[in-house]
């Protein structure tokens, strides 16, 4: 039985066994240049915080420090993994690796829906790219969401891929529950949900409008029944529907954007986020920003500001979305890595609005370096591909409803995440599609060099 399983399963293994092998090789490298720490900074200081607290003090709490307060600051699944994973290893730097076990699970699970879309060429090659793609190897080992968001997603796009294609409603209502479990992974799948209903109501209108109404409300049901019991926790627990306490200090990310694009924070400043919604709410650390009422107290400030300069907002967020798909934060891998001028790409900005040719600064840099300057293009080079595999299948497939899947795919994350600080992190819930449509675009312009 296994053998079959194996052999008729080959390619999405090897795929898988690839990816999980270059995945351990970058945090070998990582660990022996920064220690096994580098992967507990950030969100994986808060994350084993949470867990802590579920072990040690049965509540859902950020600090690390008494009173454990109960708190809303993260959507409860990877925390309650976490937890699960020490209870099982007592340690956490296993769980980096078996984090990044199942973040590798996300390739094959990629070759699965290319295939369902296009040829099994294209899903091959898109699924090596998204799973060898720079930031995917770097935040493969990190203590954060990702690790089991992405594969728990791609999972839910494939079963309502399948029903797209088959009709059948099993696999949606498979899809709308495995979605809910993604969105308490990460808050940023909620309103995905939005794309499922629209394209199931489309899907079912072959049949009757009766039958699409009734379809399209299962699919919201069923979603938020997964999602219910965590609603009511914050209400009983926190008196709050609030999803995550998370948003208030993303809208004052935002807020702290505009303030830098209205010049009211000098070009080039370094702002902390955390530091500045302290000064405002009067506190002495981060986690008290993220209590139900100081979230809504910077939310409301950040709110205020943007509403009162509303057109200077949407301006500057336009330009943000405009650059979402070229720009990439690659410096900071390089920096880990502690490969020289690992700033590169900075200094050879400051070198162009000075007026100075960075020829020259280009050529004293290390390989590195300019290994990190090649990759500048590499997301410029895949968007226009993914233009010209969208213009290549606008014209084949204008009228599948899974042509409009992916393009809804993208909008909704790159909408959604513009102006999010960590751009290649939240990116990467868009891989799929962009670099799906890259591959089949690369073809399209293959082909046609071919004929002429």
């Amino acid at each position: 039985m296994i053998k079959i399983f194996f052999i008729a399963n080959k390619k999405p293994i090897l795929i898988f066994a690839i990816v999980f092998l270059v995945e351990l090789l970058v945090i070998i490298v990582l660990v022996q240049i920064n220690g096994i720490g580098i992967f507990f900074r950030g969100d994986g200081r808060d994350y084993q915080n949470l867990a802590n607290n579920l072990i040690y003090h049965q509540t859902l709490a950020i600090t690390p420090n008494p009173p454990y307060l109960p708190t809303s600051f993260r959507t409860p699944i990877y925390p309650f993994w976490l937890a699960f994973l020490y209870l099982i290893f007592r340690s956490y730097n296993i769980t980096i690796f078996i984090g990044a076990f199942i973040f590798a699970l996300s390739a094959p699970i990629i070759y699965f829906i290319g295939r369902e879309i296009f040829t099994e060429k294209v899903a091959i090659i898109a699924a090596f790219l998204s799973g060898l793609e720079p930031w995917a190897l770097y935040q493969s080992g990190f203590l954060s969401a990702e690790q089991i968001f992405m594969p728990i997603f791609l999972l839910s796009v494939y079963l309502f891929i399948r029903y797209l294609k088959s009709g059948s409603i099993l696999f949606l209502y498979l899809a709308s529950i495995v979605l809910g479990i993604a969105a308490l992974t990460r808050p940023v799948a909620i309103f995905f949900i939005a794309i499922f209903i629209f394209l199931t109501f489309l899907h079912e209108l072959r049949y009757s409008i009766r039958r699409s109404f009734k379809t399209s409300a299962l699919v919201f049901l069923i979603f938020i029944a997964v999602l219910t019991p965590w609603f009511i926790r914050n209400k009983v627990v926190l008196n709050a529907w609030q999803f995550s306490s998370a948003s208030g200090i993303r809208i004052f990310g935002d807020y702290i954007m505009l303030q830098k694009y209205l010049g009211r924070i000098k070009s080039g400043e370094l702002v902390d986020i955390y530091e500045e919604a302290r000064k405002l709410l009067n506190i002495k650390n981060d986690w008290d920003t993220m209590t139900v009422e100081n979230s809504q107290k910077i939310s409301q400030i950040a709110l205020r500001e943007i509403k009162a300069n509303l057109g200077s907002f949407i301006t500057m967020y336009s330009q943000n979305l405009s650059l979402y798909f070229g720009k990439n934060s690659y410096g900071n891998i390089f920096f880990d890595f502690g490969i020289s001028d690992s700033n590169i790409q900075s200094k050879i900005s400051n070198h162009f609005k000075q007026g100075l040719n960075p020829i020259n600064l280009i050529r004293e840099t290390s390989l590195g370096a300019k290994v990190l300057i090649a990759l500048t293009f590499f997301w410029p080079f895949i968007t226009i591909l993914a233009i010209i595999g969208l213009i290549g299948i606008f014209k084949q497939k204008r009228r599948d409803l899974l042509f409009w899947f992916l393009i809804l795919w993208i909008i909704y994350f790159s909408t959604l995440t513009a102006t999010a600080r960590d751009l290649s992190r939240y990116r990467l819930a868009i891989h799929t599609p962009l670099f799906i449509l890259a591959v089949y675009g690369f073809y399209k312009v293959k082909d046609f060099l071919t004929l002429t």
